[in-house]
């Protein structure tokens, strides 16, 4: 079975990593796939994403001339392959019918709310899963968002950003001196974090053990609780180890349509990471958090701070949440669960051929 894979980043992008190129390395001996994958943004301008540096005008008109390179490899490439698998990318209508005289067996998948954003995307999206042999969607509610949108219902399929649990340490001990609160994310999504922030200072005023450990996010004012307040820059090599130096994770979010189309990621890598969940009920959340086993739902923003108290106040309680979670994490989240499902899926699909 040969596939193309056409990503919307390299392995330096978090979704085109996780969602694509974690799976083509976990296919070994065995299975019957032959892959190639065009990136249709630049190694530099992904890190420079993920980062949230500025991109300058002209280092933006240069990635145009990228981008139709790797559109044209794309073109070049399709016809030779029994697949293409798209992540995540949303070419103009156009393009996308031009592939499709190339290559009319196309997967899509997406982790997101990729249909939001610049005029015309929600277009865009809804020619790639009404015309796509397969959609793969990151949860159950961003699959009903794809079959709203014209996407056949028995072409759509579920499937989570897993994790690999081997990577996380296992075990945790209970430390009764700190209590870390974490949170994981990117410079982009920080705004969630930061609205909560008066929620998190209310409670951490009173327990002078409580840490924050903020990983990927860009950096703002945490007043007088600066010195017990991290911001770590986020690393694929360093994210594991800095997860499992939390207690709590949290995932505060707005319920809009941006959000209730997110995967929830970061809950997962808590679980993983074997930290006691905290999460707005929204989206891919609803799914993932085992409410009052592996976390709680939080729905007011004034619940936050009791929340966090009664887990700091009771650290059994959220050291048993949180191996309720990490054990969730194993049997459901995890890459030795969802690789044979991703494989699967191309197989079955190849298969209409």
């Amino acid at each position: 079975m040969k596939v193309l894979f056409f990503t919307e980043g390299t392995r330096a992008s978090p979704a085109s990593r996780i969602r694509v190129y974690e799976y083509l390395d976990r296919f070994g001996e065995g299975r019957n796939l032959a892959a190639r994958t065009v990136s249709f943004t630049s190694e530099s301008y992904c890190r420079k994403i993920v980062a949230g540096q500025p991109r300058s005008l002209w280092r933006k008109l240069l990635e145009k001339f990228y981008q139709l390179r790797a559109v044209a490899l794309l073109l070049a490439w399709a016809p030779a392959a029994d697949l293409v698998f798209i992540q995540r990318v949303l070419l103009p209508v156009p393009l996308q019918r031009l592939l499709g005289l190339f290559n009319q067996y196309q997967v899509y998948d997406f982790d997101d709310a990729v249909f939001l954003g610049r005029p015309g995307r929600e277009k865009r999206f809804a020619f790639q899963v009404s015309r796509a042999a397969r959609v793969i969607a990151v949860s159950r509610a961003a699959a009903r968002e794809a079959v709203s949108r014209g996407a056949e219902e028995e072409k759509v399929s579920v499937l989570p950003s897993p994790v690999d649990t081997n990577a996380y340490y296992a075990e945790k001990k209970l430390d009764q001196q700190a209590f870390t609160v974490g949170w994981i994310g990117s410079p982009a999504t920080t705004a969630y974090l930061e609205a909560l922030w008066p929620q998190l200072a209310d409670f951490a005023a009173d327990y002078p053990q409580v840490r924050f450990l903020f990983i990927g996010a860009r950096v703002f004012h945490t007043g007088s609780l600066g010195s017990r307040t991290m911001f770590e820059r986020w690393s694929p090599k360093a994210e594991t180890g800095l997860l499992c130096r939390m207690d709590a994770g949290i995932m505060p979010l707005e319920d809009d349509t941006w959000c209730r189309g997110k995967g929830g990621y970061k809950l997962i890598q808590y679980m993983a990471a074997g930290a006691a969940c905290l999460a707005s009920p929204v989206g891919a959340n609803l799914e993932i958090i085992d409410d009052g086993r592996t976390g709680y739902f939080v729905r007011k923003k004034e619940d936050w701070p009791a929340l966090l108290a009664k887990l700091l106040d009771n650290r059994e309680l959220c050291y048993k949440l949180g191996q309720a979670g990490r054990q969730r994490a194993r049997t459901l989240y995890d890459y030795n669960i969802t690789a044979p499902e991703f494989y699967t899926l191309l197989e079955q699909t190849a298969k209409q051929i």
